[in-house]
């Protein structure tokens, strides 16, 4: 072959070797990364099923939270509830096909045990409440030892494996104390499972949700600011400190504050992101502030009521009056149920546009 024809092949050679380079490009996974195969994701149904177990596992141990008051019963059949939505959790890794049979067998079986438990302290009227949160405790271990299997999955991501190995293991362990030392006060123990319960929740959650990309990933990690924000910061100042002139408007651009760091280095192309990260912040504020100031700052607001007034079921009834500085206006209960609405619609719409396609967002 001559030296032209050599020189000739030189960049079809170089040219194929960058598109196999291109496409043995393994996927981001955390702070690592994976093969194609190992990286696979679950199905959607899957993770939108870890996401709605998990949220309703949050749900119910904040009602426990917030309302040390309920009888006995009622505390064990809510946590009894909560153990049962995260045993199907576990019952439905059985259709997970990318996993081992060991793994969707743990799951399985893991998540079978669960539900017997569960199901023996409900239909069994005559056990105490000692024994129920014996149950209970016994139920959460095996969810825990389950978790905890996870982390010898080759296919998660590091993040999750260490997140399963976090949660799995404060899981184990409270749920253990719970069911080694029975002579612990009742609220005690009823308080420890709660704990066990909230962390699973948020645990699910986020594998729910999985970041495959340092962009998703930047995106969750803002969303999570998001929350943090709205739910602690914002509800503190707006519990305690209302008395400024033009209160509501500077109450807006408290929501709006931190994400103008977006447009600083984004540019205003970013300006529908960083809108629904101050609409999520102002949707924790007016639908969270007497959950903060409950959890928190030893408010004692019946939620229901409130919740019922902010979601618009209390009609024409005024809540309170906007202060806008140059103008005020009465904000009626519809008026607020309207406004919660339309800005979950919004926030729902962006954050879910921007998490497919963060093609746009610097990680």
């Amino acid at each position: 072959m001559s030296i032209r024809e050599g020189a000739d092949c030189l960049p079809l050679a170089r040219n194929s070797k960058s598109k196999l380079k291109n496409r043995a490009t393994p996927h981001f996974y955390g702070n690592f990364s994976l093969s194609e195969k190992m990286a696979q994701n679950p199905p959607d149904w899957f993770r939108g099923a870890e996401i709605i177990f998990g949220l309703v596992s949050v749900l119910i141990s904040m009602v426990i939270i917030l309302n040390p008051g309920y009888g006995n019963e009622t505390l064990v059949l809510l946590l009894s509830l909560g153990l049962f939505f995260n045993a199907v959790r576990m019952i439905s890794t059985g259709g997970v096909g990318h996993l081992s049979r060991s793994f969707r067998g743990i799951g399985l079986i893991g998540g079978a045990l669960v539900v017997t438990i569960v199901a023996l302290g409900f239909f069994s009227p005559g056990l105490g409440i000692s024994t129920l949160i014996s149950l209970l405790a016994s139920g959460l271990i095996i969810q825990g030892a389950a978790r905890l299997a996870n982390v010898a999955h080759a296919g998660h991501p590091r993040w999750l494996r260490v997140s399963a190995l976090t949660v799995g293991s404060l899981t184990v362990v409270l749920a253990s104390v719970t069911l080694l030392e029975p002579n612990l006060a009742l609220v005690s123990l009823v308080a420890l499972l709660t704990i066990v319960l909230l962390i699973n929740g948020f645990e699910s959650i986020v594998s729910g949700v999985r970041p495959s990309s340092r962009k998703q990933l930047t995106l969750l990690k803002l969303i999570v600011f998001a929350i943090f924000y709205g739910f602690v910061n914002i509800n503190w100042i707006d519990l305690f400190a209302t008395s400024a002139p033009g209160y509501h408007i500077w109450l807006i651009l408290t929501y709006m504050a931190p994400f103008g760091v977006l447009l600083v280095f984004q540019g205003l192309k970013d300006w529908q992101l960083a809108l629904s990260l101050g609409l999520l912040v102002s949707l924790l504020n007016d639908v969270g502030y007497y959950f903060t100031g409950d959890l928190l700052f030893g408010f004692h607001v019946p939620l229901v009521p409130w919740l019922a007034g902010q979601l618009g079921f209390l009609g024409n009834t005024v809540l309170f009056v906007f202060q806008g500085g140059f103008f005020t206006f009465p904000v009626t209960s519809t008026l607020m149920g309207l406004s919660i609405y339309s800005r979950i619609a919004v926030v729902t719409a962006v954050l879910f546009h921007w998490w497919r396609y963060p093609s746009e967002l610097v990680a």
